[in-house]
């Protein structure tokens, strides 16, 4: 009877220990790659958000934009500009590292290089998109709290140049895997930005970060506070996330002649399944 005892709790706590080690990754790529399903999933879905940057040593001061996006599984996503409203509705493609951009009144695409993606408002979008599992090399490097939280220090090292720093590093929450800083570094080792993820919130397609605060270092006293909102799933049947069809869909955001009404992304999806013919632009 004692040796039954014996076996069964020896049984109950080998268990306990493969639910743990099923809970906590066992390598640092495991970790990243747990962390990387909450800030870019493998799904497809929508959002729009905003841009707040503030540099006080420029002539503007204070600026702001407004963009919808589609997000398209973890490598492509179609970016609508929305305010201000001089750019609606131009189009940003990115596609596995490549951003192209169409603007209102152009015949066709242009390809951003990475001094334009780093310096430009797209960064954003690579910082809160960008691959980091695919074109980078994890590496651990220490625990360290950040807001009072334990957080696993990931050093990732550029692999190829669709990544557009040469090495990153990331704070992970060691109970809910999620990111909570980033720190982004230039070819020189200089220190370009850094980035605090705030704000989890549970959404429709899960808990996702809804506020992303990032300094710049290259342009010290400059700050870009990135928002969220309306986080939904996206049926993306009829879409095409190729530079060829960037046109089509901007044209399928045009309003009506006498209509200054902007498209949601459904609606120009829907226009596009209907096959909406081609829009001129106002004059």
């Amino acid at each position: 009877m004692k040796r039954r005892c014996c076996i069964v709790l020896c049984l109950a706590l080998a268990a306990v220990g493969l639910v743990a080690a099923g809970r906590e990754p066992a390598t640092v790529e495991a970790t990243l790659a747990r962390a990387e399903r909450i800030r870019s999933p493998e799904l497809d879905y929508a959002a729009e958000f905003r841009l707040e940057v503030t540099s006080p040593d420029t002539t503007w001061k204070q600026r702001s934009a407004v963009y919808s996006m589609i997000a398209h599984g973890k490598h492509h996503s179609l970016v609508l500009m929305r305010e201000p409203a001089s750019l609606y509705p131009g189009v940003l493609l990115i596609a596995r590292g490549k951003y192209w951009l169409q603007l209102p009144r152009s015949s066709k695409p242009f390809q951003l290089s990475p001094r334009h993606v780093l310096n430009g408002d797209v960064a954003y979008g690579d910082l809160a998109r960008g691959s980091l599992t695919d074109f980078y090399e994890a590496r651990l490097d220490g625990e360290e709290e950040i807001d009072g939280r334990p957080c696993r220090r990931i050093e990732l090292t550029r692999t190829n140049n669709l990544g557009m720093y040469a090495r990153i590093v990331c704070w992970i929450d060691k109970k809910q895997w999620r990111y909570r800083k980033f720190a982004y570094y230039g070819g020189t080792g200089a220190l370009m930005k850094t980035a605090r993820y705030l704000d989890y919130r549970r959404t429709e397609i899960g808990a996702r970060v809804m506020r992303i605060e990032v300094d710049n270092h290259i342009r010290p006293g400059e700050r870009t506070v990135m928002t969220f909102e309306n986080l939904r799933a996206f049926d993306s049947a009829g879409l095409s996330f190729e530079r060829d069809a960037i046109a089509a869909f901007r044209d399928a955001a045009r309003p009506d002649e006498g209509d200054e009404t902007q498209r949601d992304v459904e609606q120009i999806r829907d226009r596009l399944r209907a096959g909406a013919g081609p829009q001129e632009p106002p004059r």
